[in-house]
């Protein structure tokens, strides 16, 4: 009964899940569809199970009479790795994975192959889109700057659907194996039921790192948002690149977007804040780049200098302790020497450049 609980359990995330990606659209305009359709019939194939099992609904699964039909769903996980490691949709080609399956579904249930030969082929189908998806995620590991966190979030998670995706596969084959139609649905409650708790840790995860559901942008958007502030940054370059520069920016390019938003983050966090110089080797250090590539970073990507944006840091670190009533018993002055500004005028200059008010009028 405690699994049936937690596979119904399993089929709320799944559909809370749904609910959210379909929600970020506005902001994640590359949705994974293939992780949507995976997540949906997950979801509804554990609430039927665990329903059913609980007495709450009597409702048979498709896959009870012919676990076949699983085939068709081995090519989603594989274009569900390469949209999640490559950002791009599944084209036209990668569709032709559905049609091996599909015709070997044909054959089967017009039963022109035998019953032991279909078995096996279904055994090596399955285990040669293992293998695959394995060099996908092997190839992007390889490929990948782990010390980026981006990077190290979703290649964990890749991780954990890989181990989902390991499991159903064991089961599917043990099914397929030793198939009997009179225990099917017993079979079935066995695989639901031993596979839940894996999607559960699976899916948990995502909460924890909401960033894979909604995308970089909805995030960077919603920190935008709570800082109040202006954003200077800029997927693309902002000038023509110089050609003496060229091969440093290349090395760069390929991580801007974790750079940046890795510097929206630090706009939370004030503990750098000083001189400029130290401000400039502390961020390079925090980005985990040399101080040539921070340069390059400000040049071709913020609207920025650096002095500017570290003016941008510290009136954000001002406007935390505005939040905090710092004003209720502190001068204005005050809070410039705090924000590690030279004087109370050029606190009031910037804070009033970046935010459109007064540090008093601001709330």
């Amino acid at each position: 009964m405690i699994l049936d609980l937690i596979s119904l359990f399993v089929s709320f995330l799944c559909l809370l899940i749904f609910i959210m990606m379909i929600g970020s659209f506005k902001y994640n305009r590359r949705i994974n569809i293939p992780f949507v359709i995976i997540i949906l019939f997950v979801g509804i194939q554990r609430f039927q199970s665990s329903t059913s099992n609980l007495k709450l609904l009597e409702s048979k699964s498709p896959f009870e009479e012919f676990p076949f039909f699983a085939l068709i769903f081995i090519p989603l996980f594989l274009y569900f790795f390469k949209e999640s490691i490559n950002k791009k949709r599944t084209s036209l080609k990668d569709i032709s994975h559905l049609l091996p399956p599909v015709f070997l579904i044909l054959l089967k249930k017009v039963e022109i192959i035998p019953d032991q030969i279909s078995r096996v082929i279904f055994f090596l189908y399955s285990l040669l889109y293992w293998v695959i998806i394995l060099s996908v995620i092997i190839k992007y590991y390889k490929s990948s700057l782990m010390k980026y966190s981006l990077n190290r979030i979703n290649f964990r998670w890749l991780i954990l659907i890989f181990s989902n995706v390991t499991l159903i596969m064991f089961f599917l084959n043990y099914m397929v194996i030793y198939w009997d139609l009179n225990k099917s649905d017993i079979s079935l409650s066995k695989f639901y039921r031993g596979t839940s708790i894996a999607w559960i840790i699976a899916l948990v995860y995502l909460f924890f790192n909401p960033i894979i559901i909604f995308g970089r942008n909805y995030m960077l958007n919603q920190l935008s948002i709570r800082t109040k502030l202006y954003d200077p940054w800029s997927y693309k370059s902002i000038i023509k690149l110089e050609t003496k520069e060229l091969s440093l920016y290349k090395k760069l390019k390929t991580i801007v977007p974790e750079l940046i938003y890795k510097t929206k983050i630090l706009e939370q966090d004030f503990s750098f804040l000083g001189t400029e110089d130290k401000d400039s080797k502390s961020l390079s250090n925090k980005l985990n780049i040399p101080n040539t590539h921070l340069k390059i970073l400000f040049k071709y990507h913020c609207k920025l200098s650096l002095h500017e944006y570290f003016n941008l840091l510290k009136i954000s670190h001002s406007i935390e302790l505005i939040r905090q009533g710092f004003l209720k018993n502190q001068t204005i002055e005050s809070l410039s020497n705090k924000c590690f500004f030279d004087s109370r005028i050029t606190f009031y200059k910037n804070f009033k450049k970046f935010t459109g008010v007064s540090p008093s009028e601001f709330s």
